[in-house]
């Protein structure tokens, strides 16, 4: 359905690339925060697509004056952009980070010209001293004069004042550079938990086939091999029945945590499903990518957690296949969950392969 419109100033200044004002920045900074408070206290991923139309929604609140509660922000986002709210967390956008990059490049060029200010009045506030000293000096061999002795006591004075307000306004700014740095963090990390899964800190699926992509397109030019490697939980359905989900995500947790230590630090591990994790291995081929996925197997296999006072062990099925001529993500992907469906079929807690 067609979006409804609303109206922000701020946001098609940033998106026609317009000059920023103080008041502005001062805005555009308030904005965030609230904004990134909300998605996380909401539990609502902060991917590139969410994160602008929330942009937009907390732009129109602060323009408008409006001041309302969670459950009435998340109305208005419905009937903003007639989306069910129970659907924000799942991360679909597949559109880049063009919005979050705006901001943290607006944000950036903010404080380097704030840093340069602050640099000028610096240079500003020596060469008053200078001054100051020089008319201290003269005032010395005149103070016979009243006249002129009067009238450097003025100067001398409104250098004094000029460097006090320079001090103040170096203060002002010191601030605004302390909070541009945390809004840059935010920012940061607004871009950073778009690509992240946040109960395993793995990858998340979206970054684990762009990941591929990339993959893919250095194969295709440089010939370099890759495997990938799929693997799933055995009869997670049945530990989350039998022990709750919290036993469930630490199950999940604990696989994640072996994907962590256990693989080379330029392996690529990611949470693609409820279960299901992938990883993408550079430069190996699929023999030896059997060696590793059986490795894992072992590992997942002689692992247990403590719960319910005692001990809950649990096994993984793989699938491991290698790229080759003419593969699309797509391809590739199937393939490697052919050989995944194979394991189970087979009575799981196994490695097979497609080639």
């Amino acid at each position: 359905m067609e979006e409804r419109i609303i109206n922000c100033r701020l946001y098609q200044k940033l998106q026609n690339n317009e000059k920023l004002s103080t008041e502005d920045i001062k805005t555009l900074m308030n904005i965030v925060r609230k904004e990134i408070n909300f998605l996380i206290r909401n539990n609502i991923i902060l991917s590139p697509m969410n994160y602008e139309r929330w942009f937009r929604i907390f732009c129109y609140l602060h323009e408008t004056g409006k001041e309302l509660t969670d459950l009435e922000i998340l109305g208005l986002y419905k009937d903003v952009f007639f989306q069910d709210t129970e659907t924000l967390n799942i991360p679909i956008d597949a559109r880049p980070a063009g919005f979050v990059e705006k901001l943290k490049n607006v944000a950036e060029t903010i404080d380097e010209k704030l840093l340069e200010i602050i640099k000028t009045i610096d240079n500003h506030q020596k060469e008053i001293d200078q001054h100051s000293l020089v008319i201290e000096v003269n005032k010395e061999k005149v103070k016979e004069n009243t006249e002129i002795s009067q009238a450097l006591n003025i100067i001398l004075k409104e250098l004094e004042e000029l460097k006090q307000q320079n001090s103040s306004l170096k203060e002002e700014l010191k601030k605004y550079h302390i909070d541009i740095e945390k809004l840059k963090e935010e920012l940061h990390q607004a871009k950073t938990e778009a690509n992240i899964d946040f109960l395993t800190t793995l990858y998340n699926r979206r970054r684990f086939e762009r990941a591929l992509l990339d993959m893919l397109r250095d194969f295709k030019e440089r010939g370099y091999p890759f495997s990938v490697v799929l693997l799933d939980i055995d009869d997670f359905k049945a530990i989350n029945d039998k022990y709750g989900h919290p036993i469930g995500d630490l199950v999940l947790k604990e696989v994640a945590n072996i994907l962590k230590n256990y693989l080379r630090a330029n392996s690529v591990s990611a949470r693609i499903g409820g279960e299901e994790f992938g990883v993408l291995l550079p430069g190996v081929e699929v023999q030896d990518a059997v060696k590793i996925a059986e490795r894992l197997r072992q590992i997942i296999e002689n692992r247990h957690i403590r719960a319910n006072g005692g001990f809950i062990k649990f096994t993984a099925s793989f699938g491991v296949t290698q790229v080759k001529a003419g593969d699309t993500l797509n391809s590739i992907i199937e393939r490697a969950d052919k050989a995944l469906y194979k394991s189970k079929q087979l009575g799981k807690n196994r490695v097979s392969v497609e080639v």
